[in-house]
């Protein structure tokens, strides 16, 4: 029995056996290679549909957190306001004890704590922002990180298609400088740079050098940072130390003015560059004696770098450069717990085993625990990359001696797997590995991510729950038959100023209904501001001088057109009187005010309200509209607007007064001045003063109309004052549901409006104060309001 045996070698099918070979002639090979052929065709074909479908699959995922983050935001909203609910309780509460008389009532006070609950609030409002953020973003961000000289920069460059003049990967210590986000592109390769603001840059590159080292008190400006550096003391027992001094002081501070006009006041800045350009904001090339050779990267914060990738269906992928760890800049720590915890989804440890000394170190175990802590469920977030070498120094048994221990040293990922870094088809099949992975998986790690921090937040309504029901219960028990008397006491005592109430407010409004109507309508305050006005344009009337009226002609070039610069001039002068008569108009509608609240004072004791004591106008008017609570519309809208209701010359009277004034615009003026053939000093003198008199003239008309229209202007503000005073009359009376929020509102101050009937107890004032502050906080405290998942 034959067994026919043949294998692929490139494109040429071989039978392998050379006994055999003959038995197999032309037609048959020439059938299997098409055979062959067909069947890679079939597999590319659906690889590239796997691709396109997982590409696609990314893209879904990014869209469906869309209405996850509005859901958070609108959560987010509601917590800040609880969390001032219950910090005014907690204020209340606190002057209460000191308050109430009542034994039971202080020991009930004393038994509640909001202030814990609310520092809850604030630890979930940090946590909700960070989570919203993370969701927000437009891409499934991949974190790569690794020790310096791990290989990390050399797998960019394989993945991203990029070199070393924008993902520095040279020997010799630190290339990377500065943390790059890198996004798939179709068109040209750019950045966009973010550089640090003066104040960013003091707080968060240079103070953390001066809080290590404690080179004392942080300085606050650039020009205190520009000025000699405090001496250190470290006698050679500190190296770390030292190191560190070294580059705030060889780095940062020696070279502050190569960098420090990239440094703008105010805000962080960001700016677009070419490919050509990128390597200088993010290299730190140094000279043999490791001294910086270029700076431009010192004030950089991030760098964010469009370009095409080679694999091409990475779709909304985007690549974090973290830099590497291991020299002495500071920050790098703190950088990776950042950049992990609102940038990252999933993380590449790239680690390079050493082929001589291999084994786990500490080290390593330290960068793991740092990413543990920035990002949840790491275990299930996270590959561990071994970056195999070949040649020479070939790792392989260093790599497969890691591959087998990690987890002996707690490193939890999801696959251990080794790989050439400098390989484009093994750096690309990692992350095929990697975007397989994040499209099966990452829908379910976001839900259980999210799922976390919404039963936290159950939890945390929960405890809010039930302090407040512990909060609501009553100080002094009461019978039911005792409520019920109470009730009935307070209707009749509220019907009767309710009907007190609204027959006052009607005579009000017939009596200044009345003034308005009569001759005697004029408001004797408004009216003395206007005779004032008008006395003023008299006296002040801005007509020029001879001399001046020569030299706007000097300028302007003919006697005409001086003229009507000239009319022009005087009734802008005459404007700016009347404008004065804002003073007047506005004092006019507070004595009204005045008389209104005055009503309310006398007629339903509102003025013995704590806040409204002493008050009348609009200042009691604005202490009134915060006094109602937002629920009661048919009442706090009215009372807002008037309280807002103001006159103005502009919005009220200019209508009337502008037309008096139409003689002074030259385009409604007919005056013609004389002409002269040739001018001379006689003839220009003559010419100023025929200007002169007619503006006289033209000034003493305008003024006279106004002055004969007085008797109009006067009775303006005592209409338009009515008709407001009308309008909020029937809005507080008429207004559906108006005598209910009335009643509503009555009854939360019935203790002060009727203190003989129930002011004998102040603590049951103080009782009903705390119990309208829980019950509103309980309405806001709803478990609906908390929440973003079901």
């Amino acid at each position: 029995m034959l067994t026919k045996k043949t294998t692929q070698s490139s494109k040429i099918l071989k039978v392998a056996n050379p006994i055999y070979a003959q038995i197999f002639d032309y037609e048959w090979i020439e059938y299997i290679q098409e055979q062959m052929q067909e069947k890679i065709s079939l597999a590319k074909e659906k690889e590239i549909n796997t691709m396109s479908t997982r590409s696609k699959k990314i893209a879904e995922i990014i869209q469906q957190r869309v209405p996850l983050v509005a859901k958070i935001k609108n959560v987010e909203e509601h917590l800040g306001e609880l969390a001032s609910n219950l910090f005014n309780i907690e204020e209340r509460r606190i002057r209460l004890i000191g308050s109430v008389n009542n034994p039971q009532a202080k020991d009930f006070l004393s038994g509640l704590d909001f202030l814990n609950l609310r520092g809850n609030i604030t630890e979930h409002l940090s946590q909700l922002e960070f989570l919203r953020k993370r969701l927000s973003r437009n891409t499934l961000n991949i974190g790569v990180v690794g020790l310096m000289g791990q290989g990390k920069s050399t797998f960019l460059q394989r993945i991203s298609g990029l070199e070393d003049d924008v993902i520095p990967a040279r020997k010799g210590g630190a290339c990377t400088a500065v943390r790059s986000t890198i996004y798939h592109h179709e068109g040209e390769t750019y950045a966009e740079v973010i550089l640090h603001s003066e104040n960013s840059f003091i707080q968060e590159v240079i103070g953390p050098y001066y809080q290590e080292l404690g080179l004392g008190v942080v300085p606050e400006t650039l020009d205190d940072f520009a000025k000699p550096l405090p001496n250190t003391n470290f006698d050679g027992s500190n190296s770390t130390g030292e190191s560190m001094y070294e580059h705030l002081k060889g780095d940062y501070h020696e070279n502050l003015s190569h960098y420090r006009n990239l440094l703008k006041p105010n805000s962080p800045t960001t700016q677009r560059v070419s490919k050509a350009e990128i390597d200088k904001y993010v290299s730190q090339p140094r000279d043999n004696n490791g001294k910086l050779k270029t700076f431009d990267h010192l004030p950089v914060r991030e760098v964010k770098i469009y370009c095409k990738f080679p694999n091409q269906d990475v779709g909304k992928v985007a690549l974090v450069d973290i830099p590497g760890l291991g020299d002495t800049r500071l920050g790098d720590e703190q950088l990776i717990l950042e950049t992990l915890g609102q940038e990252v989804d999933l993380v590449l440890f790239i680690r390079r085993p050493d082929p001589l000394r291999y084994g786990w170190e500490r080290r390593d175990t330290d960068l793991y625990k740092t990413a543990y802590q920035a990002l949840n469920n790491l275990e299930n977030r996270s590959f561990m990359i071994l970056n195999h070498v070949s040649g020479n120094n070939d790792n392989i048994d260093a790599c497969q001696k890691h591959q087998s221990t990690y987890r002996d040293k707690h490193i939890n990922v999801v696959e251990c797997r080794i790989a050439d870094c400098s390989n484009d088809t093994a750096a690309n099949g990692v992350l095929d590995m990697v975007l397989d992975y994040l499209a099966s998986n990452i829908k379910s790690l976001d839900d259980k991510y999210a799922r976390t921090y919404q039963e936290s937040l159950n939890q945390l309504h929960k405890n809010i729950s039930d302090e407040l029901n512990k909060a609501s219960q009553d100080w002094m028990q009461k019978s039911q038959e005792a409520d019920i008397n109470e009730m009935g006491k307070f209707l009749r005592l509220f019907n009767k100023l309710w009907i007190d109430l609204a027959s006052a407010l009607e005579d009000f409004l017939y009596e200044i209904d009345a003034e308005q109507e009569s001759k005697n309508s004029e408001d004797d305050g408004f009216k003395e501001q206007a005779e004032a006005v008008i006395q003023q344009c008299q006296e002040d009337s801005g007509l020029p001088e001879i001399e001046d009226i020569m030299g706007k002609k000097a300028d302007i070039g003919d006697w005409q057109s001086t003229f009507n610069r000239c009319l022009n001039d005087i009734r802008t002068h005459l404007t700016q009187h009347f404008e004065a008569m804002d003073t007047g108009l506005n004092n006019s509608v507070e004595r009204i005010k005045v008389r209104l609240t005055n009503v309310l004072i006398e007629k339903a004791n509102l003025g013995d309200i704590p806040a409204l004591r002493g008050l009348e106008g609009s200042k009691f008017l604005k202490v009134m509209v915060a006094e109602i609570d937002d629920g009661l519309i048919n009442l706090k809208q009215p009372f807002t607007s008037l309280y807002k209701f103001e006159m103005s010359y502009k919005a009220n009277l200019r209508y009337m007064i502008r037309p008096l004034l139409n003689n002074l615009n030259p385009n409604r003026n007919e005056v013609q001045i004389s002409r002269v053939e040739k001018e001379n000093p006689e003839t220009r003198k003559k010419m100023a003063k025929e200007i002169s008199d007619y503006l006289k003239e033209l000034h003493g008309e305008a003024v006279y109309r106004c002055e004969n229209n007085l008797d109009n202007i006067f009775a303006e503000p005592g209409k338009t004052a009515f008709y407001e005073v009308e309008d909020f009359i029937d809005r507080v009376l008429r207004s559906e549901n108006a005598k209910e929020e009335w009643q509503t509102f009555i009854y939360k101050y019935k203790d002060f409006i009727w203190p003989k009937e129930y002011g004998q107890d102040p603590d049951s004032r103080y009782r009903q104060e705390w119990q309208d502050l829980v019950k509103e906080t309980v309405e806001i405290n709803k478990i609906e309001k908390l929440q973003f998942l079901q």
